[in-house]
């Protein structure tokens, strides 16, 4: 019995060069041919492996190297097999759209239960971002089910969000999760999630606020949520006012190493007025892996801080003293956070003003 041959074409990254990766499965008999072009033009100094057999059937690979400036020029890679004298193609250049796979959105973990993953597809070109369609794996398994998408034009860009919905019970057994942007002719573009699930180490969770000098400069004010733990661990982090459940995310950073672990910052902001009437501002952690929150960390104006306060912040509801060398690393590693997240909307909004 003969059997065709599956092929696929992938792109991998190498220093200043890309490596393309002609793969062919399952076929037999044994006798195959690869050839690549360029454009339409064929192309030498490509490597093929003999076929190896595997069970009763056979795979082979050819790979064409190719350098970064041809392959950002936007030229388009064959890769022709031919078997039993039918020829089977793929092709591959350089994708024209970016990816992004977010974290789970804190707010949906604490308010509905559920862990929602947006995979975000932006690009310039309509017609390709239309075009694209977007596969999701759970711990390498395809997943299909409880997936939505929408499209639409922002600024002069086309942009596809596919959202994949799971239970937090279901997210609580989740380990790596991947997202694949797919055309015909392109090579896929592919985004990893990993979740860090930590050894079960109890963190610290502080809240802080600048001193009422700083505030009294302003109409908002902004809150950090500092969770400082001893080993690498994903945490999410979402916000309330008052007693009630209506939860808010704030803008939250990826664990980040520190002198002596990880920290995994949030940072809210609210009105000057809601913070003169006294309202509590609560900040909720929910570590990766876990069945049950932490304990709500909370801070208002009617709290007495300490004047002496050399980092100009204040601290509440905390449970654990920290030494002030790492209290300091940790606030030091928070302020840059916040001084490039200012600096980015500063940035924004003057470019914004030079197109205009």
């Amino acid at each position: 019995a003969s059997f065709p041959p599956k092929v696929t074409l992938l792109s991998v990254p190498s220093e200043d060069t890309q490596a393309l990766v002609c793969t062919s499965e399952g076929f037999r008999p044994k006798e195959l041919s690869v050839k690549w072009k360029k454009n339409a033009n064929s192309v030498t100094g490509f490597t093929n492996w003999a076929p190896q057999i595997i069970g009763e059937v056979y795979s082979a690979v050819s790979v064409l190297k190719v350098k970064n400036t041809d392959w950002d020029s936007k030229a388009v890679y064959t890769c022709e097999v031919t078997h039993r004298e039918t020829t089977y193609t793929k092709k591959a250049s350089k994708a024209p759209i970016t990816v992004t796979l977010n974290q789970p959105s804190p707010k949906e973990i604490f308010s509905n239960k559920q862990a929602e993953l947006e995979c975000i597809i932006t690009g310039q070109d309509k017609a390709i971002v239309n075009e694209i369609k977007v596969t999701w794996q759970i711990d390498g398994q395809d997943v299909t089910d409880n997936i939505t998408e929408t499209t639409k034009s922002v600024d002069g860009q086309r942009i596809k969000t596919s959202t994949m919905t799971r239970s937090r019970t279901e997210w609580q057994r989740v380990n790596k999760v991947r997202c694949s942007a797919i055309r015909d002719d392109m090579t896929p573009v592919i985004q990893d999630l990993t979740v860090h699930k930590g050894d079960g180490s109890e963190p610290i969770v502080t809240v802080h606020v600048l001193t009422e000098e700083d505030i009294n400069k302003g109409a908002e004010v902004t809150l950090v949520c500092l969770v400082s733990s001893p080993v690498l661990q994903d945490y999410y982090i979402a916000w309330s006012e008052d007693e009630t459940n209506i939860y808010t995310d704030g803008i939250n950073f990826p664990p980040q190493k520190t002198q002596h672990g990880y920290s995994v910052t949030s940072v809210y902001t609210t009105t000057k007025e809601k913070w003169d009437k006294h309202n509590m501002f609560y900040c909720h952690v929910y570590p990766a892996g876990s069945n049950d929150s932490m304990k709500t960390r909370g801070v208002s104006k009617s709290h007495d801080f300490p004047p002496e306060s050399k980092l100009g912040f204040a601290l509440s509801c905390t449970e654990d003293a920290i030494e002030e060398d790492e209290f300091s690393s940790l606030w030091s590693t928070t302020s840059s956070f916040i001084f490039l997240f200012i600096s980015s909307l500063f940035y924004s909004m003057i470019f914004s003003l030079v197109k205009v």
